[in-house]
């Protein structure tokens, strides 16, 4: 859950998770305009906020982040539920992959806080230490933040799937106590599983197939504008290639004759999209007429919030 203040207003951007209930709304709504006293209140669904960002109103919105991967159809800036699809892959699901294949080289990666690194004669000495009171989940942490940082590091996509994944240059990676990783084939063949199926999710095909089958469970007068407006945001989706194996499959599998055009911010704005989208739709000069204000609060209650922000029922 994310807060953003635009004065006089509160943005308050919610993830796609599920169906959203009239009763998770009204009851934020009830919490924010009692316990933080906020002035005014929209809420809307980041998916469409991406869109806006991107300055389309209808699109296709593929949204990977950290759990999660969305393909969301947005037409004139309302989701189609039913069309939508998620699946439980994301950044997170990548680096965990990342550590198992750490694990088979038998690498293990020491969190920041479990060693000391001196350098003497010009040789560093690295001295570990076991803190025997440490909560698993907090080193875990520690350790999955540097593998993050690895795997940010070293991924890479093909535009065109390589008949053998093995990589001719070596890139490698020195952990924080000095251990240099070669992560080999895996920088490409682990954020390949992005566009693999993966029998653990299901019916996972691939974020491009995703991409197709979000669209054409919408309706056949939007397909074609669908296809034209794909929108991709979220952290994940900046993994160096992307975006242009987006480009190059899905005009692959898409109908013939249709134009195919994938959209995406540059790297240092993809993943706060949804940020963009919201202090643009706060900016128009029709917004003050969209919010919840707290006089409305005061006359209605918190069930007001159904009818200023109808595209979320």
């Amino acid at each position: 859950l994310f807060f953003k203040v635009t004065a006089p207003t509160e943005i308050y951007t919610r993830s796609l998770v599920g169906s959203v209930r009239c009763v998770q709304e009204t009851g934020l709504t009830q919490h924010l305009f009692e316990k933080y006293q906020v002035p005014a209140l929209f809420i809307c669904k980041s998916s469409v906020l991406s869109a806006f960002s991107c300055g389309r109103s209808t699109a296709l919105v593929l949204e990977s982040g950290a759990n999660n991967t969305y393909a969301v159809p947005v037409h004139d800036g309302y989701v189609l539920q039913a069309s939508l699809l998620r699946y439980a892959i994301g950044g997170n699901y990548l680096t965990e992959e990342v550590a198992r294949e750490l694990d088979k080289k038998g690498i293990k990666v020491a969190p920041r806080y479990a060693f000391t690194k001196k350098i003497l004669s010009g040789q560093p000495i690295v001295d570990y230490q076991v803190y025997e009171q440490t909560h698993p989940s907090y080193e875990k942490f520690c350790r999955y933040e540097i593998i993050r940082d690895l795997k940010e590091s070293l991924q890479t996509l093909m535009t065109e799937v390589p008949m053998e994944m093995s990589d001719t240059k070596n890139n490698i990676y020195e952990l924080p106590d000095g251990i240099k990783v070669d992560l080999g084939a895996e920088r490409r063949s682990i954020p390949e599983k992005m566009f693999s199926p993966i029998p653990a999710l299901g019916s996972f095909n691939g974020v491009h197939r995703m991409i197709a089958d979000a669209i054409v469970k919408s309706d056949l007068d939007i397909r074609k504008e669908l296809y034209s407006n794909i929108v991709v945001a979220g952290g994940n989706t900046l993994i160096p290639g992307f975006v242009e194996r987006i480009q190059k499959v899905i005009p692959e599998i898409a109908p013939q004759n249709v134009k195919v055009k994938v959209i995406a911010h540059l790297p240092g704005e993809r993943k706060f999209s949804a940020w963009i989208g919201g202090s643009i739709l706060s900016s128009l000069g029709s917004f003050q007429q969209m919010w919840m204000s707290r006089q409305e609060f005061e006359e209605h209650g918190a069930i007001m919030v159904e009818r200023k922000c109808a595209q979320l029922f």
